[in-house]
């Protein structure tokens, strides 16, 4: 039995000013799918995640939810309940307590009992290994440990897809593995995800296909083992001969 596709870009466009960011990006990811979104900074890939739960709404294109049309719906914040977004920066609200921040969600957005809400949060922070951290503030986390709160809150929306935008690089190096091995774990349960990122060892290992997005366009897109050891695009080759200049065969 086939997948149920989850996501699907159709033709996505935008422009800030005469700069074109995103110059017809088409790609779908199907339920329980893992793909990863490689390429320089600069090239767009962040912009299209902000698109997908119209943070930025694009100026052309569609983007469908399962057989929702995300860009004319006007309930989007139905739309943003089904779509989990992992920032760069974590987006913690700093006066709220990690179980704090994971609840808010639930309670403001989902109208959820507070004694449901904060089952709801232990059970996150305890996928994501900080249940002895429910009561500590931000400011008294690691960059690692914010980033796991981040992702424990996306997934108590229980959404349908979770977008993660660059979610190691404010990361020191000896963090990044910690929210890897995390990501890991969900790609293994079946978690559909959207992920920007440079570390490659952790996409050759988790990503069901891999795409490498420059200047706006997605210049070749295939399953890890054909884009590492085969691309099929010069540029493609350039570029992870680059990576893997700078960082080794890179990446946890």
């Amino acid at each position: 039995m086939s997948k149920k596709e989850i996501l699907r870009i159709v033709d996505l466009h935008k422009s800030f000013g005469d700069n074109e960011v995103l110059k017809g990006i088409s790609l779908s990811l199907k339920q329980g799918e893992t793909k990863v979104v490689i390429g320089t900074s600069g090239t767009g890939k962040s912009t299209m995640l902000n698109n997908i739960n119209m943070l930025i709404p694009p100026d052309k294109g569609h983007i469908y939810l399962e057989d929702v049309d995300v860009t004319t719906t006007h309930d989007i914040s139905r739309i943003r309940q089904q779509i989990g977004f992992v920032f760069q920066d974590f987006g913690l609200f700093d006066h709220l307590t990690a179980k704090g921040n994971i609840m808010i969600g639930l309670t403001k957005v989902k109208k959820m009992k507070k004694s449901e809400a904060e089952e709801l949060a232990m059970f996150e922070l305890e996928r994501v290994g900080l249940q002895d951290f429910a009561d500590s503030y931000p400011a008294q986390l690691s960059g690692g440990q914010k980033q796991r709160v981040g992702i424990a809150r996306a997934l108590a929306m229980q959404p349908k897809l979770i977008l993660f935008d660059e979610p190691t690089s404010a990361l020191d190096p000896e963090l990044i593995g910690e929210v890897l091995t995390v990501m890991r774990d969900l790609a293994r349960e079946g978690m559909t995800m959207l992920i920007v990122t440079h570390e490659m060892g952790f996409a050759k290992s988790v990503s069901d296909e891999i795409i490498f997005m420059e200047n706006g366009k997605i210049v070749e897109q295939g399953p890890p083992e054909q884009l590492f050891n085969n691309p099929r695009e010069e540029r493609t080759k350039e570029f992870l001969f680059k990576l893997n200049e700078l960082y080794g065969e890179g990446g946890a």
